[in-house]
């Protein structure tokens, strides 16, 4: 590695330290652990040689077109467009003194040709130096630059090196502990407790991904929000900060978000330790939202926070049990970073109370607007608009739904009916596309268009349920 690049990659190590450190409560001897990790790194690195190689390569080549302004002012760039300059200085001194100008005001003429030329030189210059350089800045950022590939080689650095070192470590200091003996005392023994009860938490974490909703059915169209939603893990893990990282999808009921939110948690399972759905049921009609207490125990539950800390004494009040519940949540998070999606919320307030405060989760908000999370919650807070297809996202999402659509040539004006009457809508094009089994695109636009001035969501759900051609394909 680059002595920088080992600079970055000792941060992210020091930072990983410190947190396996708050997690075994000070037991770890992290000074130790951390002479240890920094001389296994270049084994830890050969885990992400592949991403590492990438992002040189990126560096390297946006380098190599890469100049210096003060390089552009060299003898080399310069020596010509000067030269120039002075022959024409030269010329209009010597065609002033062939008219019988004086030899002050010929100089002078002379004068002004030369600092005319220079000055032009220096701007021609400087005007082609800036545009590249503010190209380059732009284009640092972008999908498969060098920043990008910078955080894809850190997290793949954490993920299949530093993480397995850890656990690695862990494993041995464990072993390494002479076994209890009969007369053991009643600390040892609460110890031993306390690394069963560790061990049950990992595995309960691991499992919790199996408790997420299964991704399955049409997906098109959001291939860039997932990979924003990705880029922004990605920055958070390589930075040296713990922080939560919070996006908030929101969009119009139909648009996908909870689907989107579902597939990112699957998409970006090995960057985290566990995951959790939690419906808030913000916005669902004769329903009243989710109580923040049952969202925090439903949240614990699943993420293997020991059972017996989620028993109360009968007279304590909805109050001090959702402050408990609050403090245990995260305590138990602290340094352990899961995905936790809430799903269909609208009260902010209840937003950052789930927001672990001490780890690097992901919290994924689905609503319909925005939520004005507070200024002093200690996350990275986003915002990603969720709303209609584009039309190559319309027409895929048209074509897997459909069960047996006819063949026949493609009918671009029927379909363009077809995705503005669903609103570009996911589900409500899901919902009509299961319909073209029993009618042409054509035909199917003229029913959707039947129904007059409803939701688009309403639209295909009605075609669905009260057509009988659409309702012999339930």
């Amino acid at each position: 590695m680059r002595d920088s690049h080992r600079a970055e990659a000792e941060r992210l190590l020091v930072r990983a330290v410190e947190e396996e450190a708050r997690r075994t409560g000070g037991r770890t001897d992290s000074g130790a652990l951390l002479s240890r990790g920094r001389g296994a790194l270049d084994s830890m690195a050969a885990g992400a040689a592949d991403e590492y190689a990438a992002y040189t390569r990126a560096l390297d080549a946006a380098g190599a077109g890469q100049q210096p302004l003060s390089a552009r002012f060299s003898k080399a760039t310069l020596g010509t467009p000067l030269l120039v300059t002075g022959v024409a200085a030269a010329a209009a001194f010597g065609a002033d003194l062939a008219l019988g100008t004086a030899t002050g005001l010929a100089l002078g003429a002379g004068a002004v040709v030369a600092v005319a030329g220079t000055t032009a030189t220096m701007a021609r210059v400087t005007a082609s130096h800036w545009p590249a350089a503010h190209r380059r800045a732009g284009e640092r950022n972008q999908p498969g630059g060098p920043e990008q590939l910078r955080l894809e080689w850190l997290t793949a650095l954490e993920v299949r090196g530093i993480r397995p070192f850890l656990d690695q470590q862990r494993m041995l200091t464990a072993s390494a502990r002479p076994p209890k003996k009969p007369g053991a005392s009643v600390v040892a023994q609460l110890r031993g407790g306390d690394r069963s009860a560790a061990a049950r938490t990992r595995s309960v974490l691991d499992q919790s991904f199996g408790h997420l909703p299964a991704a399955e059915g049409p997906f098109a169209g959001r291939r860039g929000e997932l990979a924003q939603i990705a880029q922004w893990v990605h920055a958070a893990r390589a930075a040296t900060e713990t922080r939560p990282t919070v996006v908030v999808l929101h969009g119009t009921p139909g648009s996908g978000r909870t689907t989107l939110a579902v597939r990112a948690a699957h998409a970006l399972k090995d960057q985290f330790r566990g995951a959790c759905v939690v419906d808030l049921r913000g916005d669902v009609a004769g329903e009243t939202p989710l109580p923040t207490r049952d969202a925090l125990l439903h949240l614990l539950n699943r993420l293997g926070a020991p059972r017996e800390q989620l028993l109360f004494r009968e007279r304590s009040s909805a109050e001090q049990q959702v402050r408990r519940l609050s403090e245990l949540y995260h305590q138990h998070l602290t340094g352990t970073p899961v995905t936790v999606v809430l799903d269909d919320a609208t009260d902010a307030a209840q937003v950052s109370t789930l927001v672990p405060e001490r780890s690097d989760s992901l919290v994924i908000v689905t609503a319909r607007e925005p939520l004005d999370l507070p200024a002093d919650i200690p996350a990275r807070v986003y915002h990603l608009p969720v709303g209609g297809l584009d039309a190559a996202g319309a027409e895929e999402v048209l074509r897997e739904s459909a069960e047996d659509e006819e063949a026949g040539p493609y009918d671009f004006p029927s379909t363009d009916a077809v995705v503005e009457l669903c609103g570009a809508l996911p589900l409500a094009l899901r919902v009509a596309g299961s319909s073209l089994g029993a009618r042409n695109r054509a035909e199917l636009a003229d029913a959707l268009g039947a129904y007059g001035p409803v939701g688009p969501v309403e639209r295909a759900l009605w075609l669905r349920y009260t057509d009988p051609v659409s309702y012999t394909h339930l």
